[in-house]
């Protein structure tokens, strides 16, 4: 396939992958955040029911304790139906905050209600929860009749310690009590029992008649339960009404996905118009572009052919001002250069052009000032041990003790920045780099008093540490044929100095380096300690690691070494 078709056919591809990936994850984000949201509000709209319910339970619960306080009920009671229920209507035109009151004597039977004629008596499922009024004063439920669900509260109705019967005050569920509940939690509501009851939507258009079934028309999606109703997606959450052992009811509430998602559906079709016409004016310029561009590479095939022919005497004349007309420019010094040592070659010899060709240069960074945490550690008594063993067996004990200080260095993330005869000095970098270095040189000392205790006989290995944190010159030092990458300064000189003056199995803190973690290890201060090169007396402060055992890692004197 020509360089140009694949220029043009993979930037379409790319545009049109781009545009597609960016209305996916539009999509995507936009579904994620409104079933977010929706579930949000479901959830609080949940809580906007129950709190709906408490709160008519509440007001039927005062309305019904405020009819059984009535002196005139008790009165009343021994009378006949169309009296008290003359007195219970009377009291509902002045205060129609109960729909239904019934008034039971006190064996259960009905005495008069607001919503027949005659004395319809409770059922049996109906009386149970009304028994419970005589144990904590009054109950609250789902009272179902033959014209319909109420909540409902009984409470006793009883003076001077005497039950006279019950009174029971009621509100309707139905269609106004799910307007009530959507307004409330701005959303749809079902209410759903054997049948719907109540409804904020025609009920006729639900995919579901009865709780038993309407679990069967949910599906899911990212995490929410959803149902289709006249061609629209909306997210369901239920909510029991009611009491346990009571004629439970479905309050189920509904949130619109299309309707949520169409704001986001709008900026989707922009994008992607937007999208289309990027889309066309990129492949356009890409079929420009691929033209001008074949066309300069094909003059460069031809020239490298001629190159490959032995030819260096005709170059390249690509003047389009971009990276290949630099690609041009270039092959014709490289072609120049070619030329000049296809004519040396007439005049060295074979091993002198190896020589040349083995010659490499070398770019070296500049100095620069930063802040870190530098170590030192120094064996002692090394040079002592190393007269009395041959060698082979001493660098074999250098080796050894330096590659645990390596591992150590690692471990905690610092640079091993060189090795001077039996003296490491790391680097360490970052917030906790001192903290860092703290616990690399306590797990050295550890770790060679282990050592020790596993060579019993051989004379025993330990090191002085000094740590330092403060600010160090790094950059590439040396003559222009040796260098090397390191750090000095002062706080360089300080910390080779410490580590001079710890004895066997210390570590010497400046005060830079202590006030960096004096809330995080154990220290102590020691006299001030004179240093060479320093002026006045330094600060040191010296943390004497334990083993993992409990004793002391140190054998030797706990005063600071010979004076540096």
């Amino acid at each position: 396939m020509p360089l140009r078709r694949k220029i043009l056919l993979s930037s379409s591809f790319l545009l049109l992958a781009l545009i597609v990936s960016m209305l996916v994850f539009v999509n995507y984000q936009a579904e994620a955040l409104v079933n977010e949201r929706i579930k949000a509000d479901l959830e609080h709209g949940v809580q906007d029911v129950a709190n709906a319910e408490n709160e008519r339970l509440s007001g039927l619960r005062l309305t019904a304790q405020l009819v059984a306080s009535f002196p005139e009920l008790l009165a009343l009671l021994g009378t006949d139906f169309a009296t008290v229920r003359d007195f219970l209507l009377a009291y509902q035109q002045e205060n129609p905050q109960a729909e239904l009151l019934i008034v039971l004597d006190p064996i259960g039977q009905v005495v008069a209600r607001t919503d027949a004629l005659f004395a319809e008596p409770l059922s049996e499922a109906e009386m149970s929860w009304v028994r419970a009024a005589l144990e904590d004063q009054s109950s609250a439920g789902i009272l179902r009749t033959e014209r319909g669900f109420f909540h409902a509260v009984a409470v006793p109705a009883g003076a001077g310690g005497t039950l006279f019967g019950y009174v029971i005050a009621g509100n309707r569920i139905d269609d106004r009590f799910a307007r009530a509940l959507g307004e409330r939690s701005q959303g749809e509501v079902i209410l759903v029992g054997d049948q719907i009851i109540g409804s904020t939507m025609v009920a006729a258009e639900l995919p579901w008649q009865a709780r038993a079934d309407w679990e069967g028309v949910l599906g899911e999606v990212r995490g929410l339960r959803v149902l289709r109703i006249q061609d629209q997606s909306y997210a369901a959450m239920p909510i029991l009404l009611g009491g346990s052992g009571q004629p439970n009811l479905l309050a189920v509430l509904l949130k619109s996905r299309d309707l949520a998602l169409a704001p986001y559906r709008r900026i989707q079709l922009g994008l992607l118009a937007l999208g289309l016409l990027v889309g066309t004016i990129g492949i356009a310029g890409s079929a420009a572009l691929a033209r001008t561009l074949t066309s300069s590479i094909a003059d460069l095939v031809k020239g490298t052919e001629r190159v490959a022919a032995g030819r260096f005497d005709v170059p390249l004349e690509i003047e389009s001002g971009d990276e290949v007309a630099d690609l041009a420019t270039s092959f014709n010094i490289m072609m120049l250069g070619l030329r000049e040592h296809a004519d040396m070659k007439k005049f060295l010899s074979h091993s002198t052009m190896e020589m040349i060709q083995a010659h490499l240069s070398k770019h070296y960074v500049a100095g620069e000032r930063k802040t870190l945490t530098v170590v030192f550690t120094d064996m002692r008594g090394f040079t002592a041990t190393t007269e009395k063993l041959p060698p082979e067996k001493a660098v074999q004990v250098l080796n050894s003790c330096l590659s645990l200080q390596a591992d150590r260095v690692k471990h905690f993330h610092g640079d091993v920045d060189k090795f001077v005869g039996d003296c490491v000095m790391a680097l360490f970098d970052g917030e906790d780099s001192t903290l860092r270095a703290i616990r690399c040189a306590v797990e050295i000392e550890w770790a060679l008093a282990a050592q020790n205790d596993e060579r019993p006989g051989e004379p025993p290995i330990h090191v002085g540490i000094g740590i330092v944190n403060g600010e160090v010159i790094l950059g590439s030092i040396g003559s222009e044929d040796r260098r090397d990458f390191t750090a000095v300064g002062p706080n360089v000189n300080l910390c080779a100095r410490l580590c001079s003056m710890a004895g066997p199995g210390q570590i010497l803190l400046s005060e830079s380096a202590y006030r960096q973690v004096e809330d995080l290890v154990a220290a102590e201060p020691i006299a001030p300690l004179t240093l060479k090169g320093f002026s006045e007396p330094v600060p040191v402060y010296r943390i004497c690691p334990r083993r993992k055992g409990g004793s002391p890692l140190s054998l030797e004197s706990s005063e600071p070494g010979p004076s540096a």
